[in-house]
């Protein structure tokens, strides 16, 4: 499929943004959903930039607390297309129309193709292009 992040273009990617176990799509829109692909099956958290029924959030600042039980897990801003871990584990990730910042490593202006995931957010930093790392769902499987 075929994703744009601001300046970022995806193509024949499979999951545009992995951050941590989260598949991060976009909309034509502009607006964001998330997916988690841990677990024992996928979890839809965020549709079009709103919390999805089926899942525990909270109201907050310009956005939202989603739960993982009665953990806090992570902040989205729907405004700012921010997304920060409450975990401490997974870097800061800001989808800006004209970069995409992951901590203070910023990307602009570029094309990935063809990999299962365009860009990989883990504990450990970035990548860029890779497959799916193991243990995690595929989407649509």
């Amino acid at each position: 499929m075929d994703f744009h992040f601001g300046s970022q273009f995806f193509q024949n990617v499979q999951i545009p943004l992995l951050w941590g176990s989260k598949a991060i799509l976009s909309h034509p829109s502009g607006a964001l959903s998330i997916i988690d692909l841990d677990g024992s099956k996928p979890t839809i958290e965020v549709v079009g930039d709103k919390p999805a029924s089926s899942i525990e959030h909270l109201l907050k600042e310009d956005g939202f607390v989603v739960y993982s039980g009665e953990q806090q897990s992570y902040f989205y801003s729907p405004d700012r297309k921010l997304l920060r871990d409450f975990q401490g584990v997974l870097p800061e990730c800001e989808l800006h129309r004209d970069y995409t910042r992951i901590g203070s490593n910023k990307i602009s202006n570029s094309m990935i193709s063809g990999s299962q995931v365009g860009i990989g957010v883990t504990k450990d930093g970035f990548f860029i292009g890779g497959p799916l790392p193991e243990g995690l769902h595929r989407l649509g499987s």
